[in-house]
């Protein structure tokens, strides 16, 4: 089913992005706000977005069912699921998206929808009675994410539907893993778990089914990673203590650096994503070693600085809080989750508003 409720606003914020048009002045804004709706949803969920500006999430309705749901240019259309609720979690470049439907009687099922067909899917499962969580897919085709309980890594191609990568350390008991993202050059990344202060970053490659620690302090320390660039750069969540948990920049050997200022007021934080030019967003919040970080705010780092980003847009009309910031393409295009003033999860899109370069060395009349 389709719907144009956000054409208008939607597609002005994409052609906004990739042409830079939009002039600011010292001070200003830094992002134009679009609000992502659904009408008579009772929440909406934004989960990521493509270089094309084409969105994925999910919504629920009056009666609590979950829908997965694409946002374009066009406005906003329900995607298709065998039954039950369904979620939609990542969408690549060339407009496949992955997810999820559940209706809570078979094992949770994974989900391939082409933007072009959202009337039709294909299910990753292999095995009906295993349940599997997709969750990132490369311009490729190329899916990953966990399946099973307890959870092993996998990968998923058309040509070799679903391989079993496994997890870190057969011989640790009640060890789990997943992958969190993949790239285009197939390079894997995620976390392998016993419980929550047990928690250590990975990586991989697609062809190599293995689960690798990623070593060094990463091997020491709790460790997350949860997203990832082309260039291999990955972004998450790290201890230096071995208890609060804080947004930091993964390097190959396993060594993690705290992104500056990236908690804001907070004590507790991660980093969600990173686009290729190196701009990360996420969220901070309050934390202690004894759970996950809850969103209360989301941030984007650029240019050597951690802004909070419910206080550099030009409007938060219908938002109380921005809580995470989820995705940014490599226009710099933001979406989110926020809340609004009942409570509610509500979803924005955030535009960078380019700076018109006829005021880059001052106005000369």
């Amino acid at each position: 089913m389709t719907h144009s409720h956000l054409r208008t606003t939607l597609s002005a914020a994409i052609a906004i992005a990739f042409a830079g048009a939009l002039p600011a002045q010292a001070g200003s804004a830094l992002y134009h706000l679009t609000p992502l709706t659904v009408p008579d949803a009772t929440s909406v969920s934004v989960t990521d977005i493509n270089d094309a500006g084409q969105i994925v999430g999910f919504y629920t309705d009056a009666d609590f069912n979950r829908h997965a749901v694409l946002w374009d240019s066009t406005g906003w259309h329900d995607l298709a699921v065998p039954s039950g609720d369904g979620i939609a979690r990542a969408i690549n470049d060339a407009g496949q998206i992955v997810g999820t439907s559940d209706d809570f009687v078979v094992a949770t099922q994974g989900l391939l929808w082409d933007a072009a067909t959202p009337d039709t899917w294909t299910v990753l499962n292999e095995d009906p009675d295993v349940a599997v969580s997709p969750a990132d897919i490369n311009d490729d085709g190329v899916v990953a994410g966990g399946f099973g309980v307890p959870s092993r890594a996998f990968v998923w191609t058309a040509a070799d539907g679903l391989v079993d990568y496994g997890i870190q350390d057969p011989d640790v008991e009640d060890q789990q893993a997943r992958w969190t993202a993949i790239n285009d050059a197939g390079k894997l990344v995620g976390f392998w778990n016993q419980h929550v202060s047990n928690i250590h970053a990975t990586a991989g490659m697609v062809g190599t089914p293995a689960v690798i620690g990623l070593g060094g302090d990463s091997a020491v320390q709790r460790t997350s990673i949860a997203g990832m660039n082309g260039d291999g750069v990955a972004v998450g969540l790290g201890s230096f203590d071995e208890s609060v948990l804080v947004p930091v920049v993964f390097a190959d050997d396993g060594s993690f650096a705290a992104i500056d200022g990236a908690t804001l007021d907070q004590n507790n934080g991660s980093a969600i994503a990173i686009n290729d030019a190196g701009v990360i967003v996420g969220t901070a919040g309050i934390g202690t070693a004894n759970g996950p970080v809850p969103g209360l705010k989301a941030w984007v780092h650029r240019d050597g600085a951690t802004y909070d980003l419910f206080e550099v847009v030009d409007d938060t009309s219908g938002f109380s809080r921005f809580a995470n910031a989820v995705a940014i393409n490599d226009a710099g295009v933001i979406v989110g989750t926020g809340r609004d003033a009942d409570d509610n999860v509500v979803s924005f899109v955030l535009t960078p508003i380019a700076a018109d370069g006829i005021f880059a060395d001052g106005f000369d009349p």
